[in-house]
């Protein structure tokens, strides 16, 4: 079963650590018939745009979805991410996350910990967003 996606103009995604760039000024569809490591440019965290503990986790486990030829740097460094974030914070739900998300890294299912730390991102978001209202 393929996956189908819809790039805008002008976005980026990266495709087992190949940075592709829509250049046409139409959005572009394209299939992904095997297996592959594919993020959005939206999805991507830059090193200079991570301000917490709990963004350099994600962070590494980026770097170990997307290069996987240095998986063994990365899987330290995430290690370290890891032990800070959750040395950081007294709260049980980053806790939790934190060994949530470690246990999807042993199981090398770095797909499922971006998308659970994005779902934590978006939902600490709306709340900050709300508790300034």
């Amino acid at each position: 079963m393929s996956l189908k996606f819809r790039i805008p103009a002008g976005e980026k995604i990266v495709v087992n650590g190949a940075v592709l760039t829509n250049t046409s000024n139409k959005a572009m569809h394209f299939s992904l018939e095997n297996d592959a490591s594919i993020m959005r440019e939206r999805d991507i965290l830059l090193p200079e745009n991570v301000k917490t503990p709990l963004e350099n986790v994600y962070l590494y486990v980026q770097l170990m979805y997307i290069e996987p030829s240095s998986h063994e740097t990365h899987h330290k460094s995430f290690q370290d991410a890891s032990q800070i974030a959750f040395l950081s914070t007294v709260d049980n739900d980053e806790r939790n996350l934190v060994f949530e998300v470690v246990g999807l890294v042993g199981e090398k299912n770095y797909y499922a910990a971006l998308k659970l730390l994005q779902k934590y991102f978006k939902s600490a978001d709306t709340e900050s967003t709300e508790s300034v209202k």
